[in-house]
């Protein structure tokens, strides 16, 4: 999760600071011990035994890519975070009371776009390392979702969870950015990923209203 920026990534990122002043007060190393002895670790548990967890309690750190800007944080979703693994820690209870996270589109877009998932992640270590195999065991054939399927599956799908709940702990404002997001552009529906790619001023212009809008939804939630 700690790697280099895609192209997509990249350039929203550029679109964010022609408008936003970053700002870098944010610890970007989360660590699931961070939950340990609150209210949220039995939520944690119960997502990490559904997903097959099997560790009596889930000792990972990792960093997480933040765009931060002043008081509130964007994380970009490419397409290897929508599968059937993410679709399973999204029935976590945690998220009914979240009125900003797109709780139906993501759970839309896991079971859309598991193909897509599929042609960007089906080799190592995105398919399986050691660190997933000592969660949640060995993993089928690359591209086999029978039976046990894929524990680096499996692990970017608790850790993305994880993500979510330690934000919500630390009263962190985090939008989620998909790379399914529909946008409106001249007259029709463009998903992200497309207008991500190169874009050039009239599409930073509706990305950047588009964010606007998700971030006044943001304060919706109470902390």
């Amino acid at each position: 999760m700690a790697g280099r920026q895609n192209i997509r990534e990249a350039n929203l990122h550029d679109i964010l600071l022609s408008k936003y002043i970053p700002v870098e007060s944010q610890d970007k190393m989360f660590s699931t011990w961070e939950l340990q002895g609150t209210m949220e670790e039995r939520t944690l548990l119960e997502t990490y035994t559904a997903l097959g967890g099997q560790a009596s309690f889930p000792e990972i750190k990792f960093k997480v890519p933040l765009m931060e800007f002043g008081r509130f944080c964007v994380l970009f979703d490419d397409a290897i975070h929508f599968n059937r693994y993410r679709a399973k820690t999204l029935r976590s209870s945690f998220y009914e009371s979240r009125s900003s996270f797109p709780l139906m589109k993501f759970r839309s877009y896991s079971r859309k776009y598991e193909s897509e998932c599929l042609k960007s992640a089906t080799a190592n270590p995105a398919w399986t390392n050691a660190e997933a195999e000592r969660h949640f065991g060995l993993s089928q054939q690359n591209g086999d979702l029978g039976l046990s399927g894929s524990a680096g599956w499996k692990l970017t799908a608790f850790k993305d969870f994880a993500i979510d709940l330690i934000a919500r702990h630390r009263k962190i404002r985090m939008l989620r950015v998909s790379v399914w997001d529909d946008l409106m552009f001249q007259k029709k529906l463009v998903k992200f990923h497309e207008l991500l790619m190169s874009p050039r001023k009239a599409e930073a212009e509706q990305i950047l209203k588009f964010v606007e809008r998700k971030v006044v939804g943001l304060y919706a939630d109470d902390f």
